[in-house]
């Protein structure tokens, strides 16, 4: 806990050491904020960012498009309505008899002394 302390105070003092040189320290007339300012005020740098940002907007478009894509309900049900009622109905029984078997074998698990085990000392 002490050195997890001492590395955030360690980040800290850099961090706090790299806000004091882009704001006040000075590379020639201006500081590296100011530097940095002046270029992005730049009409290449204005010309960049829109050029990005129609980018980024041409594929969020296509990644919701597939996204809207993949997530649509398939146009054929895949043979799902297509099965018998009767075989459906015995599915539905083998189903409702494992379920009905599981519960009661749960039931008998937390009934029986037997699966708990216990330790016994020999002194």
């Amino acid at each position: 806990m002490i050195r997890r302390s001492i590395r955030l105070m360690w980040r800290g003092a850099i961090l706090a050491f790299l806000v004091y040189v882009l704001f006040f320290v000075q590379l020639g007339e201006r500081s590296a904020f100011q530097h940095v300012m002046r270029v992005v005020d730049t009409e290449e740098a204005q010309e960049l960012g829109r050029e990005v940002s129609a980018a980024t907007e041409r594929i969020s478009k296509e990644i919701g498009g597939q996204v809207h894509d993949v997530t649509q309900p398939p146009a054929q049900d895949a043979g799902a309505s297509q099965v018998p009622e009767a075989v459906s109905n015995q599915l539905q029984g083998v189903v409702d008899t494992l379920s009905s078997a599981r519960s009661g074998s749960r039931r008998l698990a937390k009934r029986s002394p037997s699966n708990r085990r216990s330790l016994h000392y020999s002194s």
